[in-house]
């Protein structure tokens, strides 16, 4: 893949999951990505438990030492004030191994969190960052239209507060446009609020089922009508890009074929 600058371009693993991480770094790298996102911690039943396999950390050290890509973010954990940071601390110091610039976390189901509740969410916001730094990692929050933290606005209200110089915000294409964001919006944020992009596209009108589009109903770029350009044009040249389109409708490709297709649909953006 061709682009006007060393920006990172990373392939999210939702984007060919299931599949194992040793498998994506290498349909990464035949697809012209300089990077991955790799999933440690299972999310899904088809997920694998990177953290649990050794041999398999092993192996994901010696593809990337191979391919030469880099590591965007590590996925994911839920940021809640029961979050047990503690028990992180393999998956940050394995993160930082690898040379993972990021630790991604989302927020929990809409209507999770009241004063009171988002006072101690903030904690473990800061306790993950800190503990994060001592192996190199930053956290990034990933706001959902369908979930607790579910803007833009909130967001970086939550980093704010927070106060960590390794937090910042995703970006996500999809839940921006779903949550009534826009383009203009990214403008009064900080660039040092700002983590990454994650870019996808969709149809202009928001289907009833939020969760379920964004879990298995993504478009690549170019097929939908969300104005990426614009988007990217009000974001920093800099910032680091990923693709995350989980499609059923693409369950039939192969892992290769979906990596190809995400590198092919980006090109247009990443070269303007």
């Amino acid at each position: 893949m061709k682009t006007n600058n060393d920006r990172i371009i990373s392939l999210a693993p939702l984007t060919v999951l299931p599949c194992s991480p040793v498998q994506q770094i290498d349909v990464a790298a035949a697809s012209g990505f300089n990077a991955v996102s790799l999933r440690l911690l299972p999310v899904m039943e088809s997920d694998i438990d990177v953290m649990a396999d050794k041999a398999l950390q092993a192996a994901i050290e010696q593809h990337l030492s191979t391919t030469g890509l880099r590591v965007l973010d590590v996925e994911v954990a839920r940021a809640t004030s029961a979050l047990d940071v503690p028990a992180l601390i393999p998956t940050l110091e394995f993160a930082g191994s690898i040379g993972a610039q990021r630790f991604a976390i989302t927020a929990e189901a809409e209507g999770y969190y009241d004063a009171a509740t988002e006072a101690g969410v903030v904690r473990r916001i800061a306790e993950l960052c800190e503990a994060g730094e001592r192996f190199g990692v930053g956290v990034m929050l990933e706001f959902m239209a369908y979930r607790s933290i579910r803007s833009l606005e909130h967001a970086a209200n939550i980093v704010a507060t927070v106060g960590h110089p390794g937090l910042g915000i995703t970006i996500d294409a999809l839940h921006l446009f779903r949550s009534g964001g826009t383009a203009k919006d990214i403008l009064g944020i900080p660039r040092q609020a700002l983590a990454c992009v994650q870019l996808c596209d969709a149809p202009a009108a928001a289907p009833s089922d939020l969760a379920g589009e964004a879990r298995s109903g993504r478009l690549y770029p170019g097929d939908g009508d969300l104005p990426l350009g614009e988007l990217l044009r009000a974001l920093p040249s800099d910032l680091p890009i990923s693709i995350e389109v989980p499609a059923t409708e693409n369950a039939s490709m192969t892992v290769l074929e979906r990596a190809t297709r995400a590198a092919a649909s980006l090109q247009p953006l990443v070269s303007a």
